[in-house]
């Protein structure tokens, strides 16, 4: 970030600074502070970061704290630590004008914020989410992050209610929003899909009508929460009703599509390095944001085949047996369970399509429906089944077939799966069901 001095920092975030100093980056965990660091004392779950803020300014660094906690020199004092955080960046991010994408949806957030990222910095100085820290306090920790050089910034924008993307808008106010999908996730807290199409479309009712939305025209929920955007609408996806057109989907030995996307009257090639069909979606996105910024889809293209996956997201390992695991163990939604199965049956199997499927979570009313389809699904694409969790029953009553198991130690204890060389293995779940366990006994000894 640029200094800041600690009565700019106050100014920001209407508290009250004691003493002076010069402040180089923002922290939220005070083992990372050091000399010039300024650390934002923020409550937690199991500790406060207050306890924390005689260590900091030991090691010559900052903080800013709730009134009344600390009056030696060296702070910031707020009503909200929170709070002080997300205005610091928006008066942080006013005076340091550049360009906004923000990326939402209910999958594919990452991998596109991602792509997106690579395809424009092969022209530009781009600043982007690290991982997927899209909440209240990355997107600020984000937008803090921006140096003199940085051209563009891409924000992943995340949420678990109503009114969070709005207020991430206001932290980090968008000039193109990226719509990927609107599917069924956080049901639990948002209670059906009506408010979960309102959320993700909080980022559209942000931007006015200079700015420019780049939608999955695909989803007709998507569509539907663009009736009133004022600005330009640039629709991606299959269909050839859409602005940007892939088409001529074939997938490698590894799962990794290749496909043609066409804009206007260009067509293009494209391989991408990552594997799963979702992922044509997700690289149709970001290579419309970089014709926005007058980057041909050639040389987007060219920068997608070096993206590597993230960690359990669609990673397709060979195990010492010879068989081919795709570790989707990160997370689990209706759609994303759908692409996986997907490019399980549409990948080359010299042996058995299996697939290790468990719990969805946070669906809510539509639960026990979700899972049931996507145990037929499954049917279609693997022949054998696994199902592990409290879902796991209806999913085996909607493939009619497969077997079932209570928990994951469960599978793992049961000894049932035996796989040969060339079989090709689907291990997908919510996280909380740590399906990693599985990918790590699959791949026991190490990969070829």
């Amino acid at each position: 970030m640029r200094p800041l001095t600690l009565a700019q920092i106050a100014a920001y975030t209407d508290g009250q600074a004691i003493g002076d100093g010069l402040v180089h980056n923002v922290v939220i965990d005070s083992r990372e502070a050091a000399a010039g660091s300024l650390f934002i004392a923020l409550p937690g779950e199991r500790v406060d970061g207050h306890q924390f803020v005689s260590d900091v300014l030991a090691k010559g660094g900052y903080a800013v704290v709730k009134e009344g906690t600390h009056e030696g020199p060296g702070v910031v004092q707020v009503g909200d630590p929170l709070l002080a955080l997300q205005e610091l960046a928006k008066g942080y991010l006013a005076d340091f004008p550049v360009p906004v994408i923000a990326i939402t949806g209910s999958n594919g957030k990452t991998s596109t914020k991602d792509m997106v990222t690579r395809v424009l910095s092969t022209e530009y100085a781009v600043h982007a989410t690290a991982g997927n820290y899209n909440n209240e306090i990355g997107v600020p920790l984000t937008v803090l992050g921006l140096e003199e050089h940085h051209e563009l910034l891409v924000v992943e924008m995340g949420m678990r209610g109503l009114g969070q993307i709005r207020r991430l808008t206001e932290i980090s106010p968008p000039n193109y929003g990226v719509i990927t999908n609107i599917g069924p996730v956080h049901l639990e807290l948002l209670g059906g899909m009506g408010n979960i199409a309102q959320a993700k479309g909080e980022l559209l009712e942000s931007m006015d009508a200079t700015g420019v939305a780049i939608l999955n025209g695909d989803d007709p929920s998507v569509r539907g929460q663009a009736r009133n955007f004022p600005g330009r609408i640039i629709y991606y996806g299959l269909d050839v009703a859409n602005d940007v057109v892939a088409k001529g989907i074939n997938l490698d030995v590894e799962g990794r599509p290749s496909f043609t996307l066409r804009c206007e009257q260009e067509e293009v090639q494209v391989r991408l390095a990552v594997p799963g069909v979702h992922n044509v979606w997700n690289a149709s996105a970001a290579l419309t944001v970089g014709l926005q910024f007058g980057i041909r889809i050639e040389k987007g293209a060219h920068a997608l085949t070096e993206l590597a996956s993230s960690a359990m997201r669609l990673e397709v390992r060979r195990s010492p047996k010879g068989m081919i695991v795709v570790n989707d163990s990160y997370n689990a939604s209706p759609a994303s369970m759908q692409g996986a199965l997907d490019t399980l049956a549409h990948m080359y199997c010299s042996g058995r399509r299996v697939a290790i499927l468990g719990d969805m979570l946070e669906l809510g009313e539509i639960a026990e429906a979700a899972h049931y389809e996507v145990g037929r699904h499954a049917s279609s694409c693997a022949e054998q089944l696994f199902f592990v969790g409290q879902y796991a029953s209806l999913m085996q009553e909607g493939a009619g077939r497969g077997q079932v198991y209570a928990t994951t130690d469960d599978f793992l204890r049961s000894n049932d799966l035996e796989l040969e060389s060339g079989d090709l293995v689907l291990v997908k779940a919510s996280r909380g069901l740590h399906f990693e366990k599985i990918v790590e006994q699959l791949l026991k000894g190490g990969d070829e």
